[in-house]
């Protein structure tokens, strides 16, 4: 009776092990038909209502994964991350889990986590390795940290297809940002005192250079004639004289900013660069 009974338990957990890994294969099934109807959103949702509690860990592994890739599809960054970072080490695809958790990180700019990330990988295989060299070169160039990006150029080997021409951009990348020149907000608002619109010109926005200087010499012409004519206390120089002090004034401030956009402009133009030619040769090495 008790061997029945054991029997009977026996089959009844069988059972119910092959009712939920048919279920979970049923809500992946049905994730991924959302997913190739371009319904990814519906899709996350179908993921985050799966039960993980008795799942395996494999088929936790084949779920984090799906719902990283899905919410990375969508550019939830944050949720993508998490879902990569939750899949074990023995999953098939742990590397690809991993360069992408990473890539994330360094699009959100914490770019110490990215690199951190790479770093602990172990990759037996030496294309792998140069991949993870290429994304180290472009986290150190996202940093400005020029001594960091040498020892992983050297790895370089500019040989595979896959990713040789984002290699050459990488040090092409390098040597512009190198080579750009920081200039000074404060000499950019003195050239504009002493000649309207030179400090912009100086801060290399020179369009707006010859913008502000026209306006600002106008003004400065009018306010002398009403001055000759008509004297300080008239109606016309004070109307003028005020016109052009805001306007001078102003081209100061405008040049010493105008430095700071500058800048902003250089350095954000590049990291699009960089960030696009870390995410092509992940795209297709993975797929």
């Amino acid at each position: 009776m008790k061997s029945l009974c054991l029997l009977l338990l026996l089959f009844l957990s069988f059972s119910c092990v092959r009712a939920q890994q048919f279920e979970f294969s049923k809500e992946l099934r049905f994730a991924q038909y959302l997913q190739d109807k371009e319904a990814v959103p519906e899709a996350i949702r179908v993921l985050e209502l799966v039960d993980t509690t008795a799942l395996s860990r494999a088929q936790k592994d084949s779920l984090f994964y799906m719902l990283g890739w899905a919410a990375y599809s969508t550019r939830q960054l944050d949720r993508s991350i998490g879902s990569f970072l939750k899949v074990s080490v023995d999953f098939s695809k742990y590397d690809k889990s991993r360069f992408f958790a990473a890539y994330c990180q360094a699009f959100q700019g914490r770019v110490d986590s990215a690199s951190d990330g790479l770093r602990q990988l172990v990759l037996p295989d030496s294309t792998l390795r140069e991949l993870r060299s290429l994304q180290l070169a472009g986290i150190a160039l996202l940093k400005r940290d020029y001594s960091a990006f040498l020892p992983q150029q050297q790895q370089f080997t500019y040989s595979s297809y896959i990713f040789e021409k984002e290699e050459r951009r990488m040090q092409l990348y390098y040597d512009k940002l190198k080579a750009f020149k920081h200039k000074s907000p404060a000499l950019a608002g003195i050239y504009s005192a002493l000649v309207p619109g030179l400090g912009k010109w100086y801060a290399g926005k020179k369009k707006q250079g010859i913008a502000a200087f026209l306006p600002v010499i106008s003004l400065a012409a009018l306010t002398y004639e009403a001055y000759r004519k008509d004297g300080v206390k008239s109606a016309r120089f004070i109307g003028f004289g005020t016109l052009f002090t805001i306007f001078y004034i102003g081209d100061i401030w405008g040049s010493t900013l105008s430095v700071k956009i500058r800048r902003n402009e250089f350095y954000k133009e590049y990291d699009t660069k960089i960030l696009f030619d870390m995410h092509i040769p992940l795209r297709n090495f993975f797929n």
